[in-house]
């Protein structure tokens, strides 16, 4: 069978509710997957809160509790928001046009009832969703998603209880410019009335959300993806990372996503990397992994950092060691 993760995910409930019993190797052949992905894909709709079990012994095939059907029409605002945001994050960001999971989050919003899919509409076109993999910090609150995306495409300032880091939580006026999942954890991009500024905030630290009457310009031309990227790549406040790469920005690029380091160009064969961190010795290895020769601009602890895994290295081939990054002149 072809077709996207999500169709395959929806081709096994349907098979699952139609035919209770079949076994994970029958689903496998079916789905054309392995037997693992069909239990990583009963995992997927346990964690949506449908009732999938499998029949002990040897030959026990997986069904669904009885008394349970899965119907699109009976579903609360939030629990329709959290399925199709599922369906769309397992789909993948191209919504793979024409798969079966892009015909099954359009048969789902269709079954809803008006006002409900006016509302999931609003959220599927204002979330970027990731590039791969699950959300790391569990799926978003469908009430906070849903004032965040109502801002988002109604164009108009929202108030958040946003609980950082680090300190109080506390009231801030944003204007939300959209929602992306980067990493696994989801983001909403916008400019901040508190700080004058565009912030990123992680929707699993908004305790609360209120869509405000006044509205807002979106920016021409933002690509919120890339804001978010750059934003996380520069959010810690320890070290402030700079790092000269000898070789041009076409061949640097490909080694650093955006939300890992910022690559500038200098000059045709000269590749500044920028980034923040609060673990020198992480960064260390994390910007080695490259080809190319580096120079060091700052800050002065991370060439003690480049030193000490020289050292490292060194003492396991049984050489000695010297740095290998130099000091800016």
């Amino acid at each position: 069978m072809t077709g996207s993760p999500a169709g395959r995910v929806l081709a096994l409930l349907e098979r699952v509710q139609e035919r209770p019993g079949l076994t994970a190797p029958r689903l496998a052949d079916d789905l054309g997957v392995s037997e693992r992905t069909v239990r990583r894909y009963v995992s997927v709709l346990q964690d949506l809160g449908i009732p999938v079990v499998a029949d002990r012994g040897r030959g026990g095939g997986y069904r669904l509790e009885p008394g349970y059907r899965m119907a699109p029409l009976m579903l609360t605002t939030d629990e329709a928001v959290s399925i199709t945001l599922a369906l769309a994050v397992v789909n993948g960001p191209e919504g793979h046009r024409g798969s079966a999971g892009e015909a099954a989050l359009s048969k789902l919003v269709r079954a809803l009832p008006r006002e409900v899919s006016e509302r999931v509409t609003g959220v599927l076109s204002a979330v970027t969703p990731p590039r791969r993999g699950p959300f790391a910090s569990g799926a978003p609150d469908p009430a906070i998603l849903t004032a965040l995306t109502a801002g988002v495409v109604r164009r108009r300032v929202v108030r958040i209880r946003h609980r950082p880091d680090r300190g109080e939580a506390r009231n801030r006026e944003v204007n939300p410019y959209g929602v992306v999942v980067l990493r696994g954890h989801t983001y909403v991009h916008g400019w901040c009335h508190l700080r004058r500024a565009r912030r990123t905030f992680r929707l699993d630290r908004i305790e609360h959300v209120d869509v405000l009457g006044e509205e807002f310009r979106l920016p021409a031309g933002l690509d919120v993806a890339a804001a978010v990227e750059r934003s996380r790549a520069l959010s810690w406040s320890e070290y402030d990372v700079a790092v000269l790469v000898h070789a041009p920005l076409a061949e640097v690029e490909p080694h650093f996503p955006r939300h890992v380091a910022l690559c500038e160009r200098v000059d045709a064969t000269t590749t500044r990397l920028r980034l923040t961190t609060r673990n020198l010795d992480a960064t260390v290895l994390r910007i080695s992994d490259h080809p190319h020769p580096m120079t060091v601009e700052g800050p002065p602890e991370l060439r003690e950092a480049f030193d000490r895994l020289a050292v490292r290295l060194g003492a396991a081939a049984g050489t000695g060691s010297a740095s290998g990054v130099s000091d800016r002149s």
